[in-house]
């Protein structure tokens, strides 16, 4: 199939309400990347922009709320928490960042700065 064809075709298929996942049965692509390369190496060869189809809402898994222990550290009455790193990646947190933290309603809040 040629590239501006490809193109035509998929910016068509959002206003009759067809999702990622149909497209890509459409066309018989095994995952999304391909679907997305594909678009984007058309987009390339005809200097148009590659077309927004709707995301498939069914299917999405929702996000998985961690949660953590606080922990008795050294001697006396020290106490803390180790944060999972999979939130900190989803927040854009690099090593080195820094945080205000506080206390809301029962509730710590971290803060990137």
């Amino acid at each position: 199939m040629e590239p501006a064809e490809l193109l035509k075709k998929v910016s068509s298929f959002p206003r009759r309400g067809m999702t990622q996942k149909k497209i890509m049965g459409e066309f018989g692509f095994k995952t999304p990347f391909a679907l997305r390369n594909r678009l984007v190496k058309a987009s390339q060869a005809t200097g148009k922009p590659v077309p927004a189809f709707i995301p498939s809402k069914k299917g999405r898994v929702p996000r998985p709320l961690e949660s953590v222990e606080v922990r008795r550290r050294g001697k006396g009455d020290a106490f803390g928490l180790n944060i999972p790193q999979e939130p900190l990646i989803r927040a854009g947190v690099k090593p080195g960042s820094r945080f205000s933290v506080t206390a809301r309603k029962g509730r710590v809040v971290l803060t990137s700065q």
